[in-house]
């Protein structure tokens, strides 16, 4: 079996390393015998999602924040990639402090290049956000050439800016980047979303569920390592080259999941079957919502990689793992 980034790398900065979807990407490297740093300030992410590695040989973990330039730069030092998920998750809460945003995805993706450009580190794989798209997504699948972009969220706008800064620094000083605009990404580990929220929301009230917005809301849903699995093709396999220093990759499946059938999914897989649905009737779950995602992957399945499994099937298997089955 290929290993996840070939066998040119060896030792990898993993940013945000402690949350979903970079718990993972730590599991699935130190499993291929990758050295691996995880660096995250724990604001979003756990600590118990990556303990099981703590003592294991070529494992680090470092306690930091990535608006602190000096500590990040000397972590980063001596690696071969940097694997850049380090951002505000918390979008619902991103309209309340919009800073953070500005901060934690911006100001901390422009300190991440610069120790690159610092340390001599010169490939980066970076998770953006289908919700780049605004309400181009809305009826229409749009693909990575879709534009303008007009972000309706001030995650989506630090996604856009933090892209911006990393294509500046790949044509002016030598960096090399692949760059993801994901679907819904679910599994195991979640701590928000929409499969995590109808579960509590059972679990604290097993006779109703309340679905926020008008009830017609449908998006790409994939599993985790299906996520992971697609960055880590394109980047063994598409290289960035002085022309072409950068690019961008639509990730998920090319079918989507309505919100209703989310519901059904987990009341059935809680055998909750009787619970009543009630949808709140409003034109957005909460301010930013993009409540209609759709985004081509035609690039990637030209490139030659496809998720294995539909919208739906993913959103079982997360609902079956969160429920711990």
């Amino acid at each position: 079996m290929e290993r996840l980034l070939g066998d040119k790398i060896e030792r990898v900065f993993l940013t945000g390393g402690s949350g979903f979807i970079g718990s993972h990407v730590a599991d699935m490297l130190m499993e291929q015998g990758y050295a691996v740093t995880v660096y995250d300030n724990l604001s979003n992410g756990r600590r118990e999602f990556i303990e099981q590695h703590f003592g294991k040989p070529g494992f680090t973990f470092h306690e930091a924040d990535i608006l602190d330039a000096d500590r990040l730069a000397e972590a980063m030092a001596g690696h071969d990639l940097v694997w850049h998920l380090a951002a505000n998750t918390d979008i619902i809460g991103g309209v309340e402090q919009p800073r953070r945003d500005l901060r934690d995805c911006v100001m901390g993706t422009f300190n991440v290049l610069e120790a690159m450009r610092a340390t001599g580190i010169q490939p980066v794989i970076f998770s953006s956000t289908g919700a780049v798209y605004g309400d181009l997504c809305f009826d229409v699948a749009t693909s990575e050439a879709s534009g303008p972009l007009l972000p309706v969220s001030t995650y989506a706008a630090g996604k856009i800016g933090s892209e911006a800064f990393i294509s500046s620094f790949c044509h002016l000083y030598g960096l090399r980047a692949w760059m993801f605009r994901f679907g819904n990404v679910i599994g195991a580990r979640m701590t928000h979303g929409v499969i995590f929220d109808f579960i509590h929301k059972l679990r604290a009230n097993p006779q109703s569920l309340l679905i926020r917005g008008a009830g017609n809301q449908e998006k790409n849903y994939f599993l985790v390592e299906e996520c992971i699995d697609g960055m880590a093709y394109a980047f063994r396999n598409i290289p960035m080259t002085e022309d072409k220093p950068c690019d961008l990759f639509n990730l998920g499946t090319d079918s989507i999941t309505r919100v209703t059938d989310i519901a059904e999914i987990v009341k059935t897989e809680m055998g909750l079957e009787d619970a009543e649905i009630k949808i709140e009737g409003t034109k957005q779950a909460w301010p930013g919502d993009q409540p209609r995602v759709h985004i081509t992957v035609d690039k990637m399945r030209a490139l030659g990689w496809t998720a294995r499994r539909t919208s739906d099937q993913a959103v079982a298997a997360a609902v079956r793992r969160m429920l711990g089955k």
